[in-house]
């Protein structure tokens, strides 16, 4: 386990480790899964360990969870909702997901949020993770190789894979 992966001293270690059969996990900081393998090759780790050493990448988020005791049912505005039918719709095809734009449902903070005892009036109780995960395959690995690698292309081939954002 590394605390952090932040120059090439500790890239290289993490790499060589992983290439002799341990698994290592580490945080990088990167705006999504996709920037990881550029942000490892701009810290300098050859291309040639790279490419053998990753089997995944996660992307991690926390967000804030809306308060089970006061939580409702809400409708959104025309305009948010066709965002989110458009972000629904460039969903990958090779993520085999499947729903019905009609059945669609929102929550939100009630009114009785500001008398809400669990949450204290803020409408929000605790936090979840959501990811965004990419396992490596022979087309990212022959982009880490070409030295090719802008986080937009590699973000491009991990949606193909089937990579939901």
């Amino acid at each position: 386990m590394v605390g952090e992966i932040r120059d090439f001293e500790t890239a290289e270690i993490a790499t060589q480790a992983a290439l002799t059969g341990h698994l290592v996990v580490s945080t990088i900081h990167t705006n999504n899964a996709a920037g990881a393998i550029p942000r490892f090759l701009s810290m300098g780790v050859k291309p040639f360990f790279l490419a053998p050493a990753l089997n995944c990448v996660i992307g991690q988020r926390l967000v804030r969870r809306l308060c089970a005791d006061c939580k409702q049912v809400i409708q959104l505005d025309e305009a948010l909702l066709a965002q989110v039918k458009k972000e629904l719709s460039d969903l990958p095809k090779a993520a085999n997901l499947t729903f019905d734009p009609a059945k669609l449902e929102f929550s939100g903070p009630s009114e009785k949020t500001k008398t809400c005892k669990t949450c204290n009036g803020l409408g929000y109780k605790g936090m979840m993770g959501i990811y965004e995960i990419f396992t490596m395959n022979k087309e990212i690995e022959h982009m880490i190789l070409s030295q090719s690698v802008s986080e937009y292309d590699m973000l491009a081939v991990a949606k193909k894979y089937g990579m939901i954002t």
